[in-house]
């Protein structure tokens, strides 16, 4: 449970909603079985499937759902193309990329909301307009009712759900070649790992869809109503063997088994200014050491380095030798594995620290490395 007495500016909206949502995480969960890559990305698009887009042969047709059924004629390849253009304004693979990016983001709401809760705000909201800092905390509070159901996970498995749609249907009608395709959904896959079944995928969805009819100015009763549509469409899917409750879950081989995923990272760096690069040991990103020790060196070169270089401070120089042992991170991933480096980030150049026993980090000397 989430202690929210630690929680900052958390202010729940109480429509009710939430609770109604609760019972999906109460169900028996379903053992994961692996399953083929194909299979996965059709069952991302599990609700986009149900909704049945024309020109898509429906699962029934199609083989179930862990397939990505093909527009079978020219005739429903336009019947497809023109549902996609009059609902989403999609001609082409730009427009709908950019439809994804621009709208199907909610979850980048959430993360800026959690941000507050949690007493990492990643910006001033006094500093916007006096109409968009009024929605902004009407939707944070709206969304503060669901934080306890979803935590960081968020309302990420809707923008998996409709991008995974989208795609789905580019490639059904051609707007979208297998090899455009592909890459483009690998990226939701790498999101999905977040997620620890089908359940909490579920909850994640629905929170999600009722986030975005109420960022279109949906309101109650609407909203009990979208909600027993959404509810009755994930319950179908859980319900179903072929298709969530059947288990199947696709995890994909990682160069190294880092202890995070991305989709687990939170916002901890929203102001840094210059190049984001640092360097961190195995240790600490596969380990799951804290970091002990760690220094700040002029960059060389114009690669996006930030100079900064973090280590758990157990490592031999034989293992700081072998580039294996190192990955080239994002100063943000970095905090993730280890948040107490936040307060020295700031430091110049040429700066250097050691963890104390106490657990606080001191000055080091510094001596550029050869």
């Amino acid at each position: 449970m989430i202690d929210q007495s630690t929680l900052h500016h958390f202010h729940p909206e109480n429509t009710g909603l939430a609770e109604d949502i609760r019972p999906l995480l109460a169900r028996s969960r379903r053992k994961r079985w692996p399953c083929e890559r194909e299979a996965f990305l059709a069952l991302l698009a599990g609700v986009p499937a149900l909704r049945k887009t024309p020109g898509i042969p429906d699962p029934r047709q199609a083989g179930g759902f862990t397939s990505l059924p093909l527009c079978p004629t020219e005739a429903d390849q336009v019947l497809c193309r023109n549902h996609l253009k009059s609902v989403f304004g999609v001609t082409d693979k730009e427009s709908l990329l950019s439809f994804c990016e621009d709208q199907l983001c909610c979850n980048n709401n959430y993360l800026d909301f959690e941000g507050f809760w949690e007493g990492r705000p990643p910006f001033d909201p006094t500093a916007l307009k006096r109409e968009s800092a009024d929605f902004f905390i009407a939707a944070r509070d709206f969304s503060a009712q669901f934080y306890p159901l979803l935590g960081h996970q968020g309302y990420l498995a809707w923008d998996i759900s409709e991008s995974m749609g989208l795609l789905r249907a580019g490639l059904a009608c051609g707007l979208l070649t297998r090899e455009e395709f592909d890459p483009l959904a690998d990226s939701w896959v790498l999101q999905a790992q977040i997620f620890g079944s089908w359940e909490e995928y579920a909850v994640s969805l629905v929170c999600g869809a009722l986030y975005w009819d109420f960022r279109q100015g949906s309101q109650l009763p609407d909203l009990q109503n979208a909600l027993r549509m959404w509810m009755d469409l994930v319950r179908n899917l859980l319900a179903n063997d072929a298709a969530w409750d059947s288990g199947f879950w696709f995890t994909p081989k990682r160069e190294k088994p880092f202890r995070l995923w991305p989709s687990e990272f939170r916002r901890y760096v929203t102001d840094w200014e210059g190049p984001r690069g640092c360097f961190i040991t195995d240790q600490v990103t596969v380990e799951g050491k804290k970091i002990g020790w760690c220094y700040r060196e002029e960059p060389e070169g114009d690669f996006p380095d930030s100079g900064w270089r973090f280590f758990s401070g157990e490592e031999s120089d034989e293992y700081i030798n072998d580039p294996k042992n190192t990955s080239v991170a994002d100063i943000n991933s970095a905090c993730n594995f280890d948040p107490d480096i936040l307060p020295l980030l700031a430091a110049p150049y040429g700066s250097a620290f050691a963890r104390g026993e106490d657990g606080t980090f001191r000055p080091e000397p510094f001596e550029p490395a050869e």
